[in-house]
C-alpha cells in the first residue's frame, strides 16, 4: 500500500470521524502526527517514490496454525489510530499491519446420510476456527461448532464452544496452554476434520470409551524432543458419570456443567522418530468420576494408539480401558469398560490433488449404557474420494452386532471439507 492510499484512507476517516463525534481538532492532531512520521521517514530513507521499503518481518509466519484459504476481510478505516498503527507501518516499514493480519479463519463441516436399518440425513457438524497471534510466543486458538443444523428449544442441535485457549511458546521445545482445550487422548479427539479419517461416522471406540469430541478447561504443558519423542500433561475439569447409568459419554459436562472440586489429570507420551510411524500411550486419573453422584468412585483410563503409513498402505489401531472403583459401578458391571479397533487401508493417487482410498475396520467394545454393560462388535468397509485437498466424499457399509440383539446394517454416505 502506498502513502497516497494511506492519506486517502485518512480523508475517509475524517468524514467517518466527523459523523461519529470526533472533533476537527482531534483529526487535525492525528493528521499532524501522520505527517511528522512521513517526514521522519523521508529524512532517513529519501523520498517515498524512490524509497525501498524495509524488509518485511517474517514474524507473522512464525505461528503454527491452520492457514485459511482467505483472510477475514476488513476495510481498515475504523479509526485514525488504525491508519497510524496499521497502514503507515505497512506502507513505510513493510511490517505487520493491523490485528487482522495476525488473525486467521478456518473451519470444517460434514453431511451424513444413513440408509438401511437406520435412516436419517444430518448436517452433523459446522465448525468455525478463529485464531489470533498476539506476538511470536502468545497465540489464541478457538473453535465454535453448530451440531445438527438447528439449535434452540425443542431442537436437536447444539451450539458449542469446543476450544478457547491461550498457548505460550516457551524455550527448548516447551509450550503451555490455559483455557478450554481438547483432551490429549486417542487418535480422533484432537484431529477429526472429516477428510483426515476413513468412514462416514467416527469409530465407536472413540465415541463410547473415549467420548470424542471431549474437551475440558484447565492448564496443560507440552515438551517436544529432537528425537521424535513428545510429552503432554494437563490438569483439567473432569467427567460426571452417573453410577446407575454407567455411560462414559453422557458424563461429559462440556465445562458448562462442571461444579465439582475434584479435577482430572491426563498425560500422554508420543513417539514419531521412525518415518511413517506414530505411537502414543496415554492415561488419565480422576479422583471421583461420579462427581458426588456416588461414593468413592475413582477412575483410571489407559490406552495406546498406532498409526503407520508406507506409500499407499495405512494402518490405524487403538485400544483403551476404564477401571472404575465403587460399589454402584460394580453392581451393574460397568466398573470395567474397554474397546479396541484395527483399521487397514490403501490409497491411490489419481493425479494432481485427487485421491481414492479403501478401508476396512473391525472393533470390539464393552461399555455402560442405561445401567447395563453392552457388548458390541462392529465391522465397516468403504471408500473415500478426495476430488481435491481438504474435500472428501465417503461411502461405507457398517454392521453392528450387539450381544443379545439382532444385527444392525447400514449404508452410509457423507461429504466433508475443511479449510
Amino acid at each position: 500500500m502506498t502513502i497516497k492510499h494511506s492519506l486517502s484512507a485518512l480523508v475517509f476517516t475524517v468524514f467517518a470521524g466527523s459523523a461519529s463525534g470526533v472533533t476537527l481538532e482531534e483529526l487535525a492532531a492525528r493528521l499532524n502526527k501522520l505527517e511528522s512520521k512521513v517526514s521522519a521517514y523521508e529524512k532517513k530513507y529519501g523520498p517515498l517514490e524512490k524509497a525501498t521499503p524495509a524488509p518485511r518481518s517474517n514474524a507473522s509466519n512464525a505461528i503454527a496454525m491452520p492457514q485459511p484459504a482467505s483472510q477475514p476481510k476488513t476495510t481498515g478505516f475504523a479509526t485514525a489510530d488504525d491508519i497510524d498503527a496499521g497502514f503507515l507501518n505497512e506502507s513505510l516499514a513493510g511490517g505487520a499491519g493491523g490485528w487482522w493480519e495476525r488473525t486467521s479463519l478456518g473451519g470444517y463441516g460434514e453431511l451424513h446420510l444413513n440408509t438401511g436399518d437406520r435412516r436419517q440425513v444430518d448436517f452433523h457438524r459446522w465448525v468455525l476456527f478463529l485464531n489470533h497471534r498476539f506476538n511470536d510466543k502468545v497465540k489464541l486458538f478457538s473453535e465454535l461448532e453448530l451440531e445438527h443444523s438447528v439449535a434452540g428449544e425443542k431442537q436437536n442441535g447444539e451450539i458449542e464452544l469446543e476450544q478457547a485457549y491461550i498457548e505460550f511458546d516457551l524455550e527448548n521445545g516447551y509450550s503451555a496452554r490455559v483455557g478450554q482445550f481438547l483432551v490429549p487422548v486417542g487418535i480422533l479427539n484432537e484431529v477429526h476434520e472429516p477428510e483426515t479419517f476413513f468412514g462416514v461416522e467416527r469409530n465407536n471406540i472413540e465415541a463410547d470409551i473415549i467420548p470424542s469430541t471431549w474437551w475440558e478447561a484447565g492448564v496443560g504443558g507440552t515438551k517436544n524432543f529432537d528425537n521424535g519423542l513428545g510429552v503432554d500433561v494437563a490438569i483439567h475439569s473432569g467427567l460426571q458419570v452417573d453410577p446407575a447409568n454407567g455411560d462414559i459419554r453422557s458424563g461429559r459436562q462440556k465445562v458448562a456443567q462442571f461444579d465439582d472440586p475434584d479435577v482430572a489429570v491426563t498425560a500422554r507420551v508420543r513417539y514419531a522418530g521412525i518415518n511413517g510411524l506414530q505411537l502414543s500411550g496415554f492415561a488419565q486419573y480422576q479422583n471421583d468420576i461420579s462427581a458426588g453422584l456416588g461414593g468413592d468412585d475413582s477412575a483410571i483410563l489407559v490406552g495406546a494408539t498406532a498409526i503407520y503409513q508406507n506409500g499407499g498402505f495405512g494402518l490405524r489401531a487403538l485400544a483403551a480401558r476404564w477401571d472404575i472403583s465403587g460399589d454402584a459401578f460394580r453392581a451393574n458391571n460397568t466398573d470395567e469398560q474397554y474397546g479396541y479397533f484395527v483399521e487397514p487401508s490403501y490409497t491411490w493417487s489419481l493425479g494432481g490433488d485427487q485421491k481414492v482410498g479403501i478401508f476396512g475396520r473391525y472393533s470390539s467394545s464393552q461399555f455402560g449404557e442405561g445401567g447395563i454393560l453392552k457388548e458390541v462388535d462392529e465391522f465397516s468397509a468403504g471408500v473415500n474420494y478426495w476430488p481435491t485437498s481438504n474435500v472428501v466424499l465417503k461411502a461405507d457399509f457398517n454392521v453392528e452386532d450387539e450381544k443379545g440383539k439382532e444385527k444392525v446394517e447400514t449404508f452410509n454416505f457423507g461429504m466433508g471439507y475443511s479449510f
